[in-house]
């Protein structure tokens, strides 16, 4: 189950974004839960921005070792884990504006992982993977945003760019010493009324010693739809989509996207000719008429596997 509201800080701000808060979970019949909690709230003029994501759950998750060619070990992959999450970022004017609409602030990690049971997963029973027992990781770190984009929910032209690096430690009270690093951009172009071009480049990459699940992972429902998210792990990950979005009968929309990447231990030992690739549709309902935020159902299909997703607001 899951839900969004949208509302705005101030009435009398004419150029205001919306907020929004949105509340996630599920419950499973074999005792796996996950809750999720996301507010992204803009103040004065949108010169000041507090996002956070919250999560909590107890579930089975999986994990096939690191590298970009991992044996496929479906039936010993998984492991069970307990864990808790929370990301903080505050934005606000830079001190040296390059751009207009630009942004920067703080960046609080802070993630709790309990490996509950390791099963018969193989990587985690030999005890050389670091994290294998669970840890903390607490960092602390900077983000810096260029935001142009017409409308936050679905955006019909201009773009949204990111660069974020956190600092991971003991000085935190942590368990593991490392950083992470992302550029995350995108673009959008509306070609026709009512149909959009959306376009995707995410790289991220760690240093130090951080633990498996800290790792850059490959899939999930943002990006590479169609892989099970960290079917494949590195210390550097690289990825781009494409997305076309269609408008079809009242409130009805759908897309198709594409996308190629892979994870290697440096950026540049990723090389073209081994990028894995990812295609799917996926069908839109206009849920907030006033805002323009769907529900989504995707399919993607990746190399000899394949996911169905379902969320709130788009994939990127």
């Amino acid at each position: 189950m899951g839900g969004i509201t949208t509302f705005y800080t101030s009435r009398e701000d004419a150029i205001l974004r919306p907020s929004k808060v949105s509340l996630s979970g599920y419950y499973a019949t074999t005792g796996q839960y996950k809750f999720s909690l996301n507010p992204q709230l803009y103040f004065g003029r949108n010169k000041t921005i507090v996002s956070a994501n919250i999560d909590y759950g107890h579930y089975v998750d999986k994990f096939w070792g690191i590298g970009p060619d991992t044996p496929d070990i479906e039936d010993a992959a998984a492991f069970e884990s307990k864990g808790f999450g929370a990301e903080i970022t505050l934005l606000v004017p830079p001190a040296l504006k390059i751009f207009n609409r630009t942004s920067t602030g703080v960046v609080f990690d802070l993630y709790n992982s309990d490996i509950v049971d390791k099963r018969d997963n193989p990587e985690l029973q030999s005890g050389d993977v670091r994290g294998s027992e669970g840890g903390v990781s607490t960092g602390l770190g900077f983000s810096w945003n260029w935001d142009t984009r017409d409308q936050v929910f679905y955006p019909t032209h201009g773009g949204y760019h990111q660069v974020k690096g956190i600092y991971y430690g003991q000085w935190l009270g942590g368990t593991f010493d490392f950083n992470k690093y992302e550029i995350d951009l995108r673009q959008y172009q509306q070609i026709k009324p009512q149909q959009i071009v959306a376009f995707q480049v995410f790289a991220q990459t760690v240093g130090g010693t951080p633990p498996f699940y800290e790792l850059p992972a490959l899939g999930g429902q943002r990006i590479m739809r169609g892989y099970y998210q960290g079917r494949y792990r590195d210390e550097s990950l690289l990825a781009g989509q494409i997305e076309y979005r269609t408008h079809l009968y009242k409130r009805i929309g759908a897309v198709a996207f594409a996308g190629v990447g892979d994870v290697g231990t440096r950026l540049v030992d990723i090389k073209v000719r081994d990028l894995k690739t990812s295609l799917g549709v996926g069908a839109r309902f206009l849920f907030n008429k006033a805002e323009n935020v769907n529900l989504r159902a995707d399919v993607g299909f990746g190399r000899g596997t394949s996911g169905v997703y379902f969320g709130l607001e788009e994939a990127f």
